[in-house]
């Protein structure tokens, strides 16, 4: 079995702590992907799915009512929102603007008389949203105040959706431009402002509509609304095609292609596809033994699961079932998927991994590995956390095994970073480093008592005043019972395997009343009883047993309300020795603290989905990282853009991809207790500290074949069976398979729109033996 560890360190981690300076305190024990933008007809099963889906989230989060307003809402997207009723805000009478705000355009002119007008300018649409911030007491001032402030400040260069409960049909985009200080209302914590939000797309938004072009490739449409609809055509091929557009019944048009008489030579054919739709595509290796190569640093998790995520990627469910437990060495574990094999000569790989980072130490990565026709490695691409930081890494590495990678990184044969364009590195935040603190329980299953104090007090006090004017009196009782034990944790063999602590605990402590008749003098009666009995085990058998017991009575002190005194009218004492009686056994736990050093500076890889291009032409390899919208669609930001020159002699003829997701255990995946499974129950274990797990994916994955070495700018054929397209006509992009593919443009291409109200007739092609027609828009109002 090929193995390939490193024993790197996780960087600045204690993993000697907890160490014998920590105090100890002992308790007693009993723990997206976003489906791509191409529309695609649902089964009939997945419509009542759907209905029900529909049906409860209508019940969860309905429409806001008069006096709400929801910010964020995208139901599209699978955004919720945050309601204004959840930042205890009260929304009073809204006022639909009827117009943008308008600037007149005009100029003076010699010797005319008034002026000539050229035109208005529309503006944003401006909404003055009175409110009132409610709130019982500072404390929910505060809060509401906070979360207003996190909901309604706008970080960036994007808007967000507003639905105003008073016209819950309309969505509005647009960002808060005035949030005044509240004013309080009379003498309560209550207060009121007036929020400004203005859009800069003055345009109300309804539902969206989806639809499909009929069996020509037609589509006959009068769209909702009263303005401009921007909608956006998918295209799913059944077929090769060199082209693929449409043609409105004023002749305006898209073309994106070429044309049909040209020559089609195919001169990037896939050899191979997978859109990520079925696990069942791949293998998933559960033993590297069984393989050629090793992962970097890694080894699989015999019973990780994988799982779809939606419909068109992979992510982890599970890394591991039995966890593996923190050695504060950065080996990773995981699930591992590989592919059947292919051939290729010179090629391109592209695929689709995404990470997303949650918690700032987590220690995890989606990695992409390259495997000849042989079962070797030859290279592997991925994301990854870099430890104790949320700054993540970016690697495109060459080699059969980590030293050899390292050795053709140093002569420039890979790459190591954040991205090398100023886009990808002006997302870096420099936010600074801090501690954080992690409380250890170490769970032990046997400690041994050497000794036991327990003191059970019990208090009686009559409160009756003068019985001539009051015919009862109240009998007050307290009572408590405090137990303090010194510990030793012992081995099966009893040997101490720690020093001994102490614990104190307050078993009873319960105090009751109950009326009486009353009485001249009552108080007489109060009174006061102590008993308190220790326990000392010798080192094997044998138990000391001392007790005392006093009786106290009590006189209130001059003047009400000022206490009591009390005096001792009895106590005794005694004990006895029993040499039969063993030591009391119990569970516990070790309570300890160790600081681990977190440095806070996200960039584009602490949460990135991405498309990868490796293209190998001859001795050139080169990769082309592009960040993937929300939407499913290429954003256009690049993060990488690289070449590299393979050395003479290096095998880089790629037959095979593995996809690894791997997670190292850090300090917070320490085991502090395991329960052994019993009958069906399995096993549980409980750490230090729970945290969410980054989100790992892959969504889509082609190998071309490159027949000559200018076939990219040959290639006549731009779609094959299985492939999509959308045609933007709100962005003005082209995307096939959620890559920018603007390249293929015709310049004649208008990008005609649709009016809201009047009727259009439009003709897609190619053909309906080579493609269907998806569409949807959103209907606009002025």
């Amino acid at each position: 079995m090929a193995t390939d560890f490193t024993n790197e360190m996780l960087p600045g981690d204690n993993v000697n702590a907890p160490d014998k300076g920590f105090q100890n305190d002992i308790s007693n024990a009993g723990n997206e992907n976003p489906e791509q933008l191409n529309y695609k007809e649902p089964s009939e099963g997945a419509k009542q799915l759907k209905a029900i889906d529909d049906e409860i989230k209508s019940k969860l989060y309905p429409d806001p009512k008069d006096d709400e307003f929801v910010v964020g809402r995208n139901f599209d997207a699978g955004n919720i929102g945050i309601s204004s009723r959840d930042l205890g805000i009260s929304v009073g009478h809204i006022t639909l603007p009827v117009a943008p705000t308008i600037a007149d355009i005009s100029q003076n002119v010699s010797g005319m008389y008034g002026q000539r007008w050229l035109r208005n300018n529309y503006g944003a649409k401006v909404f003055n949203i009175p409110i009132t911030v409610i709130a019982a007491n500072s404390d929910e001032y505060l809060q509401n105040i906070e979360s207003m402030s996190k909901a309604l400040i706008q970080i960036g260069n994007s808007e967000g959706p507003i639905v105003f409960g008073a016209f819950p049909d309309r969505t509005f985009y647009g960002h808060f431009t005035s949030i005044p200080d509240p004013s309080y209302v009379s003498d309560t914590w209550d207060s009121t402002l007036t929020l400004q939000f203005t859009a800069s797309d003055p345009h109300g938004y309804l539902k969206q509509v989806i639809g499909q072009a009929d069996n020509q490739n037609k589509l006959s449409i009068m769209p909702e609304g009263n303005d401009v609809a921007k909608p956006a055509y998918q295209f799913t091929f059944s077929a090769d095609s060199n082209n693929f557009g449409y043609t409105n019944s004023s002749g305006q048009n898209v073309f994106v292609g070429f044309p049909d008489d040209t020559n089609t030579q195919d001169l990037m054919p896939v050899i191979y596809r997978d859109p990520i739709q079925d696990i069942g595509t791949f293998t998933q290796v559960t033993d590297m033994s069984t393989q050629n190569w090793a992962l970097s640093n890694a080894d699989v998790a015999s019973d990780a699961v994988v799982k779809m995520l939606g419909k068109h990627a992979i992510t982890v469910d599970k890394f591991w079932t039995v966890p593996k437990d923190y050695t504060g060495k950065t080996t990773s574990y995981g699930p591992l998927l590989i592919t059947k094999k292919f051939n290729t000569g010179d090629y391109r790989v592209s695929t689709r991994i995404s990470h997303q980072q949650f918690y700032a130490r987590a220690y995890q990565r989606t990695e992409v590995y390259l495997l000849d026709k042989d079962g070797n490695r030859i290279g592997r691409m991925g994301l990854y956390d870099s430890g104790n930081t949320n700054n993540g890494t970016l690697k495109v590495m060459f080699g059969r095994n980590t030293d050899e990678e390292n050795a053709n990184y140093a002569n420039g044969f890979g790459y190591i970073g954040t991205g090398n364009t100023t886009w990808a590195l002006d997302q870096t935040q420099n936010k600074g480093g801090h501690e954080v603190t992690l409380q250890i329980n170490q769970y032990e299953p046997n400690f041994t008592v050497d000794r036991q104090v327990s003191t059970r007090f019990t208090q009686c006090l009559y409160d009756g005043h003068d019985s001539r004017f009051l015919p009862d009196a109240v009998k007050w009782q307290h009572e408590t019972l405090t137990v303090e034990k010194w510990k030793t944790p012992r081995d099966s063999n009893s040997v101490a395997t720690g020093p001994q602590v102490y614990s104190k605990e307050v078993e009873v402590d319960k105090t009751s009343h109950t009326t009486v008749p009353n009485g001249p003098d009552i108080w007489k009666n109060s009174t006061q009883d102590y008993y308190k009995w220790t326990q000392v085990w010798n080192s094997s058998m044998g138990e000391t047993l001392t007790w005392s017991r006093w009786h106290n009575v009590g006189t209130p002190n001059p003047g009400y309300g000022n206490g009591w005194s009390w005096r001792s009218t009895s106590y005794d004492r005694g004990g006895n020795w029993d040499k039969g009686a063993g030591r009391v056994n119990q569970p516990g736990t070790i309570t300890s603290t160790v600081k681990e050093f977190m440095y806070d500076a996200p960039n584009i890889i602490t949460n990135l989905w991405a498309n990868f291009e490796l293209t190998k032409i001859g001795n050139q390899m080169h990769i082309l990282v592009k960040q993937i919208a929300g939407s499913g669609l290429e954003s256009g930001n690049v993060v990488l853009d690289y070449t590299m020159i393979v050395p003479d002699g290096f095998n880089s003829k790629v037959a095979q991809i593995g996809y690894f997701f791997g997670k190292t255990p850090i300090h917070e995946d320490k085991i502090v207790k395991t329960t052994p499974a019993d009958g069906d129950k399995p096993a549980s274990y409980q750490f230090v500290q729970s945290y969410q797990d980054d989100r790992l994916t892959v969504t889509d994955l082609t190998v071309q074949g490159i027949t000559t070495a200018d076939a990219l700018k040959k290639a006549h054929t731009i779609v094959h069976a299985g492939d999509t397209a959308t045609i933007d006509t709100e962005t003005e992009n082209i995307y096939i398979n959620g890559k920018v593919a603007n390249k293929y443009l015709s310049p004649a291409s208008t990008y005609p729109l649709l009016k809201g109200g009047q009727k259009e007739d439009i003709t897609f092609f190619p053909t309906p033996d080579k493609a269907t027609v998806k569409y949807n828009y959103r209907p606009a109002m002025k």
